[in-house]
């Protein structure tokens, strides 16, 4: 195969002008405000950075924020395959789905998981129920619209946003312990997030993260740890918002991420059900399962993260570094696993008679924007 052609495909501030120069002529600038923290745009640099020091590749980079341009970046650059750095169409994350939707539908091959993954993940409480439904084990889980319609529930809980990742709405607050606790906090998430809440039954024990690597058959990265021992008093034993995104803050430099010290049977287990969880709800190429384990050493899943975070600093990373891989082995095992599923998934479609001819792909797509899934 002749050098592919890689398109980035990555988020663009709301607030930029549409006819700014792409990212890639003006790294370092400043002016990119993406994501939380400008952690989409730092992301953004880093993978690009790596994949055009990458030899035998042709790489372009196009930031976008509609649907339209998604399009109008592959009519633009014609790529073999897209790197799918899109978090969010529209400036709302639950768009993310409809990314992945339009490229699926096109028939090209791209990194991290597909819409179908995507959308069972953000829904938390569905993801849970898929979960169950397998026998991976979860904490017990109820969705609530609202501070009137609280379920009777079992204490401690914790509240989280039923649609949102990265520790958004998660704060101090966040476990509760009585009725009234509940209550306030269900309302001010609500308000906050403008969307429904999961009330989740509170593992109090160990955090690790499961991250894994690969397709189709993905191999599990040494697991990591959360440590909580720096805390504030008073704080619970969480990772909120704080301590993801600010790190000047005593509850980020309280909770620092560590490799997890594990047993050979509690190793064992956290591997078996994170590689469980990743497998049931369609995760591909990289993603990350956040398991808690109770005072018996019981692992419970309590998130499960695709195309998480690939910041050279960021969890994943680490992992990676762990089991002796750099950020750029980590960035072409992705690619190179999308590269993979191109030919083997087309060629299985039109043999079914279910593909586009080539061809014709594009215009058949954007014209089936109408017919797009309705956002969660």
């Amino acid at each position: 195969m002749p050098e592919p052609r890689i398109l980035l495909l990555s988020n663009r501030d709301p607030e930029e002008a549409v006819d700014e120069p792409p990212l890639a002529q003006r790294v370092g600038s400043g002016r990119l405000r993406l994501g939380r923290e400008d952690g989409s745009a730092a992301v953004a640099e880093s993978v690009l950075a790596t994949l055009a020091a990458a030899p035998g590749a042709r790489v372009a980079h196009r930031p976008v924020l509609r649907p339209s341009e998604v399009l109008a970046a592959i009519g633009d650059h014609r790529p073999d395959v897209i790197f799918n750095l899109c978090e969010a169409l529209d400036g709302d994350s639950r768009h993310e789905v409809m990314c992945a939707w339009l490229l699926a539908g096109l028939d090209l091959p791209f990194t991290g998981s597909d819409h179908v993954a995507l959308r069972s993940c953000l829904h938390k409480a569905e993801a849970n129920r898929i979960l169950a439904r397998a026998g991976v084990r979860v904490p017990e889980t109820v969705r609530v619209d609202g501070p009137d319609r609280i379920p009777d529930v079992a204490f401690p809980a914790i509240v989280k946003p039923e649609r949102e990742d990265g520790s958004t709405g998660i704060d101090r607050g966040s476990v509760v312990r009585d009725r009234a606790a509940l209550r306030d906090q269900v309302a001010a998430v609500v308000a906050q997030c403008r969307q429904p809440v999961v009330v989740q039954r509170y593992v109090h024990g160990r955090e690790l993260s499961v991250s894994l690597l690969g397709w189709p058959t993905p191999r599990v990265l040494p697991p990591g740890e959360i440590t909580f021992q720096g805390l504030p008093e008073g704080h619970p034993h969480v990772v909120t918002y704080e301590s993801k995104w600010r790190p000047e803050t005593a509850a980020s430099i309280g909770t620092p991420s560590t490799a997890a010290v594990l047993r050979p049977l509690e190793l064992r287990r956290v591997v078996a059900i994170g590689r469980r969880a990743f497998e049931v709800l369609g995760l591909r190429d990289y993603g990350r399962v956040d398991v808690r384990l109770d005072e018996r050493g019981t692992p419970y899943v309590i998130d499960v993260n695709p195309n998480c975070d690939l910041s050279p600093d960021a969890g994943f990373a680490r992992a990676a570094a762990r089991a002796g891989l750099s950020y750029a082995d980590v960035i072409g095992e992705i690619l190179r696993a999308a590269l993979a599923r191109g030919p083997r998934q087309g060629d299985l479609l039109r043999a079914r008679g279910r593909a586009p001819a080539r061809g014709r792909a594009r215009p058949a797509a954007r014209g089936a924007l109408a017919a797009a899934p309705e956002a969660p």
